[in-house]
């Protein structure tokens, strides 16, 4: 959780403090990678360490092949869906993404119908389920960075 005063924003010990409660383990992995909206990595974009040098490195194409986006050396993934820096919010999430699985329960179902009630208007009703959750494995795997309160 960041310090008072940090309601919309994130200082560089707190990523490394991020970083570090993630279990070894999956830091040695090669698996882990920082998530968040993007205006929550246009505040990390901003960020500089302690010799005034840029803590996110933007990612380029060039001789070598694709280099990814990167934050203290770990690839940064952008979803719009991590919330947005605020008071108590979880804006930045980092660890294994792989701990996380999503098992389908059914294949999905589809009903037709066509009976008069839609017949009447000239339409087509169609009905479909599916049933399907998801679950973090292994807690130790992936971790938040929370704002502070006030």
């Amino acid at each position: 959780t960041g310090t008072t005063g940090q309601t919309t924003s994130v200082i560089f010990d707190d990523l490394v403090d991020l970083v570090h409660s993630v279990d070894p383990a999956y830091r040695a992995s090669g698996s882990c990678r920082f998530m968040m909206a993007d205006s929550s990595l246009k505040v990390v974009h901003k960020l500089k360490d302690s010799q005034n040098r840029p803590v996110f490195l933007p990612g380029y194409e060039g001789l070598g092949g694709v280099m990814d986006d990167s934050l203290l050396g770990y690839a940064v993934q952008i979803n719009q869906d991590v919330a947005a820096m605020a008071a108590n919010a979880k804006s930045i999430l980092f660890g294994d993404f792989n701990q996380y699985v999503v098992r389908d329960v059914m294949a999905p179902t589809l009903f037709r119908f066509e009976d008069s009630a839609y017949a009447k208007l000239g339409q087509v009703g169609f009905l479909m389920w599916h049933r399907a959750g998801g679950n973090l494995l292994d807690t130790a795997a992936v971790k938040y960075y929370a704002n502070s309160a006030t």
